[in-house]
């Protein structure tokens, strides 16, 4: 599944790999995604400035925190431009990191003057594009250590474990800060946080060498614009715009859901959001170790497929349901095939299209990341302003089933691009037969 080749990887490349890229090295790149992964904590914070009457479900913190995922989308942009501007890994990487920090500054700012559109432009937006900054360099360079040492699907695993850890560490501590300092305090705290974490993190920064870091690309590179003009790559952008859309709906609504529908405290509905997130975190790990060993296609069937049948299920009961139990669990079952879906879709890329194509399908699919972050949470928000919230949710739910019933389709008509087809100009079919298979359905 993973074209990698294992020659001359030296004994100082596997110390250097199992004692610091992947648990240490893994664990300072990925700190940055506290404020992002931790937004749920701001909402009401956000709304109690901006929007007073309606803190639980007013627009300006929803609004915000979508932003910061749709900006994501202009990261892949960015990362380009600081690494011809800084011509060195570690300037690009203070860069990008001092944007987060900068515009978390901002966000402190524009809420001690009651600017709304600091916030949302600046302090999220802006944020949002150097979280997909760091985050495409980031994957590229830790993916490539794992692929390069065979253990992709290990790399992947805990890579997504550290953001689910450090997203549910920040929503239960982040909240306690709010209360004690502000929320302009606690974004400026922040900011310090992600500086240090991104100093300590250029230390010992190296990809992997050029003798050791050779792959035997079966598959040949293909343009940006011939990666978009596939039909692989529509079919899985759009499958994972609508896999994730309920998931960053629930990551960034977690709190205010909880708070709003049944009437928690503040500490009920921050640890409901450390289960979501840990959830999330132990399911991309597990999943991540499956990889290695299983195949991609029947996964994604479960993913999406089991997905629809949990968010029918929460539906369906959600109206029934006096406690807070219920719509925790089925929460976090829906956070782990989603977070599932997200710790493979790197690899999912590279069995369609290729690891010499990754780049541009990682840069391509962020778009689908962008529109899902906001999508999933301004449509929850817009539920829970109903005047008869279980049941608005409760379709809100039922209309995000349907949606990820098209998308197990699609994962069912999805081939590997066979470049000899297009090589020859011909006919790229879909799959849809049971009994048909050849070797580009089986991945």
């Amino acid at each position: 599944m993973i074209d990698s080749q294992q020659l001359d990887i030296t004994a100082q490349d596997r110390r250097f790999y199992w004692f610091w890229i992947l648990p240490i090295q893994t664990m300072l790149m990925t700190a940055y995604i506290v404020p992002m992964y931790g937004f749920n904590a701001y909402i009401e914070p956000i709304n109690e400035i901006f929007n007073p009457a309606r803190a639980l479900d007013g627009w300006p913190g929803a609004i915000s925190g979508g932003l910061v995922f749709l900006g994501t989308t202009l990261g892949a942009l960015l990362e380009k431009c600081l690494g011809c501007i800084s011509r060195s890994p570690r300037v690009q990487l203070i860069l990008s990191n001092s944007l987060i920090a900068v515009t978390l500054v901002i966000s402190a700012l524009a809420c001690w003057i009651e600017s709304l559109w600091l916030l949302m432009t600046i302090g999220s937006f802006l944020m949002g594009i150097g979280m997909g900054c760091n985050f495409s360099y980031a994957a590229k360079l830790l993916l490539d250590w794992g692929r390069h040492m065979g253990h992709l699907g290990l790399q992947s695993g805990v890579f997504g474990l550290l953001f689910g850890a450090w997203g549910a560490v920040y929503s239960l501590i982040a909240p306690w800060m709010i209360d004690r300092w502000g929320i302009e305090w606690t974004f400026i705290i922040t900011a310090c946080f992600v500086i240090a974490f991104a100093l300590l993190s250029i230390i010992r920064l190296r990809a992997p060498t050029k003798q050791t870091a050779q792959t035997r690309l079966d598959k040949p590179e293909l343009t940006f614009r011939q990666v978009v003009s596939t039909r692989q790559f529509w079919f899985f952008t759009i499958c994972m715009l609508i896999l994730l859309t309920p998931g960053f709906g629930f990551k960034v609504i977690v709190q205010s859901l909880s708070q709003h529908i049944f009437d928690v405290d503040s500490l009920t509905a921050s640890l409901v959001a450390v289960a979501f997130l840990m959830s999330y975190g132990i399911s991309r790990l597990i999943c991540g170790l499956l990889a290695d060993h299983v195949r991609l296609k029947p996964m994604y069937l479960l993913f999406t497929g089991g997905q629809m049948l949990l968010l029918t299920a929460t539906a369906i009961g959600l109206p029934h349901m006096t406690g807070i139990t219920f719509m925790a669990i089925m929460m976090c079952l829906i956070g782990s095939l989603f977070a599932a879906g997200k710790s493979l879709w790197g690899m999912l890329a590279i069995a369609l299209l290729g690891s010499a194509n990754l780049k541009n399908t990682i840069h391509g699919l962020l778009v689908a990341f962008g529109l899902a972050g906001l999508l999933g949470p301004v449509s929850l928000n817009w539920a829970l302003r109903s005047g008869d919230v279980l049941t608005t949710t409760s379709w809100w739910m039922y209309a995000m089933a349907g949606a990820m019933g098209i998308a197990c389709l699609l994962v069912w008509l999805m081939r590997a691009f066979d470049f000899e087809a297009a090589a020859a100009h011909q006919h790229q079919p879909m799959h849809r037969k049971t009994g048909h298979q050849d070797r580009h359905d089986r991945f």
